[in-house]
């Protein structure tokens, strides 16, 4: 364990403030975790973490070193939640990843919002290539004979809502969730709180909305595209098949370029128009709520 930090103004307490900004964590591709459950999902996924920083109380002195269970024993009055937290402080330390005792004060300038589990993570981002899901897709193939089952999201704003498709994804079991933007910010803190660690463990694919129909028209796997016009009802599609779910937003929709039909949809049957029935006065679900129907209503199909 490092030495205690007091000072909001150390340097590497400054650095971990300016990862609460977007163009920060884009431009160093390292973001700040929250939360003894998502560090703890994020160690458990592989993601490298650079430093670990935790609160050791408000009356610890710089540069002194801490004993921890006396710490935690003073800030975190829940026994199984002060358990884990020694757990993953003890394996950062253990990984010779910095694991560093923060004053409360200095602390508290680094935690997301008004919640305060003890620990927050600076961990290098680790986005999906196509290539990358090229390989995962090949071996899942092989060792479970599925076909791939993708979730595709295009102008989706809110993080809260990013982070909640992808815990919808990962409890139906989708191989994959693409966002259809030329960059997008996936590791929001709302975005990673939302999906509650599910954001470590599926992979996550940004690329243009053009490469992406490329991809999917090149590997034959149909659109399960969430349009109005000439839909079929969503029970009617058989997702058993090679099926990429595709959703707009709420207030724009998809753009027209996944409405256009080339030759090779034609020729494949892959743009397939589906609609969620709305029998009350609202005209739309929250896009989150729609990703959650359509992908389990995948998994239902694929169950049988």
């Amino acid at each position: 364990m490092f030495s205690a930090i007091v000072s909001a103004n150390n340097p590497r307490v400054k650095h971990a403030l300016q990862l609460k900004e977007s163009r920060a964590r884009r431009r160093e591709k390292l973001f700040l975790i929250d939360g003894v459950r998502e560090v703890e999902r994020a160690w458990r996924s592989g993601y490298e973490f650079v430093e670990v920083f935790w609160d050791a109380g408000k009356d610890v002195e710089a540069e002194c070193k801490v004993n921890l269970d006396a710490s935690l024993r003073n800030v975190c009055h829940d026994a199984e939640r002060r358990g884990k937290l020694k757990e993953i402080l003890t394996l950062s330390d253990s990984k010779r990843t910095p694991t560093i005792p923060l004053a409360s004060g200095a602390f508290a300038k680094i935690v997301f919002g008004d919640r305060n589990e003890g620990v927050v993570a600076v961990v290098k981002s680790k986005l999906t290539t196509l290539d990358e899901l090229d390989s995962l897709l090949e071996e899942k193939c092989r060792t479970s004979r599925e076909e791939p089952l993708i979730g595709v999201v295009e102008g989706v704003e809110k993080p809260g809502n990013i982070g909640a498709i992808l815990r919808s994804a990962d409890g139906a079991g989708l191989d994959a969730i693409m966002i259809a933007a030329d960059d997008y910010d996936v590791y929001n803190p709302n975005a990673v709180r939302g999906s509650l660690g599910a954001i470590f463990h599926v992979p996550v694919v940004v690329a243009s909305s053009a490469t992406l129909l490329t991809w999917l028209r090149e590997r034959r796997i149909q659109r399960a595209t969430a349009l109005c016009d000439e839909a079929i009802p969503y029970a009617q599609l058989d997702y058993r098949l090679p099926t990429a779910v595709v959703l707009g937003s709420e207030a724009e929709g998809l753009t027209k370029e996944w409405s256009e039909e080339t030759q090779v949809d034609m020729d494949n049957n892959l743009l397939r128009k589906i609609r969620l029935p709305m029998l009350g006065v609202a005209d739309s679900l929250n896009v989150s709520n729609a990703a959650a129907i359509l992908f389990y209503e995948a998994r239902r199909v694929r169950s049988y």
